[in-house]
C-alpha cells in the first residue's frame, strides 16, 4: 500500500482561502490598478502588488485611497507569463486586496503554485 506525504502543510484556514481564490480565478480576471503604471503598495519593508477579484472593489479601493487609477483588467495569461516574472524579479510580492483594505499576501512562487500549476505531485514513500 502506498503511503502519501504532505510536504510543508499549510492551515486549514490558507487551504480553504486558496481554494476560493483558486475558484475565482477560473472564473476569468483579476483586476489591477494602472495610472500611467502599476498602483505598488509599500507595507513596513515589504512592497505589494495590489489585485482584485472585481472591478468593482478595485474602483472603490482607489476612490479612496488612489483617486488618479482605474481598474484595468489581468488575464490569467497576463498574469502567468507577463506580471509575475516582473514581479519576482522586482521582489514586489502579489496581495489580493479588498475594498477595505485587507490584504491577502502571496508570494509570486505561490502564486503560481496555487493559480497555475495543474499537476500537483504527491511523493510515493
Amino acid at each position: 500500500m502506498k503511503k502519501y506525504i504532505h510536504l510543508q502543510p499549510i492551515s486549514n484556514e490558507l487551504f480553504l482561502k486558496i481554494s476560493i481564490l483558486k475558484s475565482l480565478m477560473y472564473c476569468g480576471v483579476l483586476w489591477g490598478l494602472y495610472h500611467e503604471g502599476w498602483a505598488m503598495k509599500s507595507d513596513q519593508n515589504e512592497v505589494f502588488f495590489p489585485f482584485w477579484l472585481n472591478s468593482v472593489q478595485a474602483f472603490q479601493y482607489a476612490k479612496i485611497h488612489w483617486p488618479h487609477y482605474t481598474p484595468r483588467k489581468i488575464t490569467p495569461k497576463d498574469f502567468e507569463e507577463s506580471l509575475l516574472p516582473t514581479l519576482k524579479r522586482l521582489n514586489v510580492k502579489p496581495a489580493l486586496f479588498n475594498s477595505s483594505s485587507r490584504k491577502f499576501k502571496l508570494s509570486t512562487t505561490q502564486m503560481h503554485h496555487f493559480f497555475f500549476n495543474n499537476n500537483i505531485q504527491f511523493q510515493a514513500v
